[in-house]
């Protein structure tokens, strides 16, 4: 069994961790079930407030767990502007959520900052987890999901927009769009349970201190 190196701060990212894993998952029902109930009946879109509230808590909750994986990154001349960068999103993405949802923001710009900050969220997935997967210290399976998500999400919007951007037959838009479509979404179902993995991960020290005050004594 792998041990991981216990750093200050793994067990208070582990618990927001597992919350960002459970309010990513309520986010991507939500989402689901607005797209399958309130679009084709144009309304009422409760679901697609819940999904705007959980996409702000969210993104506040991923913060504290992106700064604790930094810790255990390569320091090279990318890391920390991408890093930081990423955590600037993440705080323009909840802060554009709320704005949505409390009415102040249009949908129209809340969804072009909230896609600005997928987009750069997807380029630390795939840039950090691509690094850490050859180190020592963080675990392979976590590093290529996040890996995956990362670059699901790089190579899936940009072809969902090329869906609706290229001329030619109907059929054809369609087929780019799908693709785009499958990747983009794959990686956003697949996004709350890199967290829940990452809370495992960040959590380990405590497991494995308590199976040890359960361990029965010798007799």
């Amino acid at each position: 069994m792998a041990h991981f190196t216990d750093i200050p701060g793994d067990r208070t990212a582990s618990v927001l961790a597992y919350s960002a894993a459970a309010v990513g998952a309520a986010g991507v029902l939500t989402l689901g079930a607005m797209y399958a109930v309130e679009v084709p009946n144009g309304g009422p879109y409760v679901f697609g407030t819940i999904n705007d509230a959980t996409g702000a808590a969210f993104n506040v909750l991923v913060i504290p767990v992106i700064l604790q994986v930094r810790k255990r990154l390569p320091k090279t001349a990318w890391t920390e502007p991408l890093t930081w960068a990423t955590v600037a999103a993440c705080a323009a993405g909840a802060t554009s959520s709320a704005l949505l949802v409390l009415k102040v923001l249009d949908f129209g710009p809340s969804t072009a900052i909230s896609v600005a900050a997928i987009v750069i969220q997807g380029a630390w997935f795939l840039v950090a987890n691509n690094k850490l997967l050859h180190g020592e210290d963080y675990p392979k399976g976590l590093a290529k999901l996040g890996r995956f998500i990362g670059g699901a999400l790089l190579i899936g919007l940009p072809v969902a927009g090329l869906g609706f951007l290229i001329p030619g037959p109907e059929w054809l838009r369609y087929a780019v769009m799908g693709v785009g479509f499958l990747a983009g979404a794959s990686a956003w179902v697949a996004w709350p349970y890199w967290y829940f993995r990452a809370g495992k991960f960040l959590g380990h020290r405590r497991i494995a201190e308590t199976r040890s005050r359960i361990r029965p004594e010798p007799a």
